[in-house]
């Protein structure tokens, strides 16, 4: 088993703040949304930090070095950890299925979850939609009655949230979130609150929106225990509360996706803190953990 360190691609947004430098890291401006702590996409991929590969990218890594991966089944990398900073409403999106996504983009379609790291008091988030029929639904869009159409949910801290493809969703002001997807960079944006004057490549796609909105919309069931967070056909997450030293086994994984939310300790011997993410690529053998440490964990299902 071998440990790499991964350096975040930052994505700069009219919505975003400062508050992803509380992980440590140097920030490349004062409106960061997103730094992708994991990621294997094609120019925008996290950057390898340590080792023989070091300055070299997941991406690079994934497709020239397939056998460290235990040689996995999908042609690119699977899946995509990113640490937002909600500093203002996110604008109202839905994601393709994998069909669609794949038909038009030649891309994964994009399920993701949530997880808080933080949130204001009375946070919420927009989360599905009221129209019973397609014409419904394709009505109140196209009169731009968003008060009727969209549904609001509270979130807290340490709160949890499944956005399957089809799911007209969006965060909004007052959130730090650790959202787990697939692999995708295909979003549809339904609506965003005008802010096309203020930035005019923010274009809105709603036909293709309107061609993958679930209707009626039905809160997502999905698998879930003690410490699986959730567990899809892309993925599953975990939360790892470590006290002391202990040790962990994920046989079935081909590799691993962590991200230390809190604390510091170390990993087999190697020291980690609050901000760090890396992997563990190779034999998946059982690993350590020493220290008081809040870390979540991912993995191709």
């Amino acid at each position: 088993m071998e440990i790499i360190f991964l350096k975040p691609y930052f994505n700069e947004k009219i919505w975003g703040g400062t508050k992803l430098a509380n992980f440590g890291y140097s920030l490349p401006s004062d409106h960061v949304g997103e730094a992708w702590v994991v990621s294997g996409y094609k120019n925008k991929s996290s950057i390898i930090l340590n080792g023989k590969y070091k300055g070299k990218d997941l991406y690079f890594l994934y497709h020239k070095h397939p056998e460290l991966f235990n040689n996995p089944k999908t042609s690119e990398y699977p899946l995509m950890v990113k640490l937002l900073d909600c500093n203002d409403k996110l604008s109202v999106q839905v994601h393709p299925k994998d069909k669609y996504a794949r038909q038009h983009y030649n891309e994964f379609g994009k399920n993701e979850c949530w997880y808080f790291l933080d949130a204001k008091k009375n946070a919420n988030i927009i989360y599905g939609h009221t129209a019973k029929t397609k014409k419904e639904l394709t009505d109140l869009v196209k009169q731009g009655n968003w008060k009727k159409l969209l549904k609001n949910k509270k979130v807290v801290k340490g709160g949890f949230v499944y956005v399957p493809t089809g799911t007209i969703h969006a965060l909004n002001s007052g959130l730090l979130v650790y959202e787990l997807q697939q692999s995708s960079d295909v979003t549809f944006r339904l609506y965003d609150y005008d802010r096309q004057k203020l930035d005019p490549s923010r274009k809105l796609h709603i036909d293709e929106s309107l061609a993958n909105i679930d209707v009626p919309f039905r809160t997502p069931n999905f698998k879930h225990n003690k410490n699986t967070i959730i567990e899809t056909k892309a993925f599953v997450l975990e939360k790892i509360n470590n006290v002391n030293k202990k040790t962990y086994s994920y046989k079935k994984a081909k590799w691993l996706q962590f991200t230390v939310i809190a604390g510091k300790g170390k990993i087999n011997g190697t020291p980690i803190k609050k901000g760090d993410s890396f992997l563990t690529i190779g034999k998946q053998e059982e690993f350590a953990l020493q220290g008081k440490l809040q870390i979540l964990l991912s993995y191709a299902n």
